[in-house]
């Protein structure tokens, strides 16, 4: 067996989960900014404002990381006003349109997450009414 094998599906595994972290991000993204009435929407605008605004909120937070209790919520504060002013010009649109979007693109997935285990339970609560 090669030895480097193991560390090759390790990677491989690793660029795939950004890849998909990537996409599933730019398409909440873009659900945000359609339920905020973005007009220049557009997949590969989501994913340029998601690298872009993960590395000017990544610097940000790592800036902020030496006051703990303040800097934690100061950081998610300014991390979304941050993110917000370069989604406002990659979209073109106005600070308060893209604030709106982030926050959405922010609390939509464990909305999702949240539905979608309730389904289960439900589908899963029928199938032993049914099975009983």
């Amino acid at each position: 067996m090669n030895v480097a094998a193991p560390l090759l599906v390790i990677v491989a595994l690793a660029v795939s989960a950004l890849l998909l972290w990537l996409f599933l991000s730019a398409a909440f993204l873009l659900w945000g900014a359609r339920l905020a009435g973005i007009e220049n929407r557009s997949f590969g605008r989501a994913i340029g404002t998601i690298l872009l605004g993960g590395i000017a909120t990544g610097i940000v937070g790592t800036l902020l990381q030496a006051a703990p209790f303040l800097g934690t919520g100061l950081g998610l504060l300014l991390g979304f006003c941050v993110s917000s002013l370069v989604m406002r010009t990659v979209f073109r649109t106005t600070f308060g349109k893209a604030l709106v979007a982030n926050i959405l693109a922010w609390a939509l997935p464990p909305l999702v997450a949240v539905g979608i285990a309730l389904l289960g339970f439900a589908l899963f609560g029928l199938l032993f009414a049914l099975l009983a």
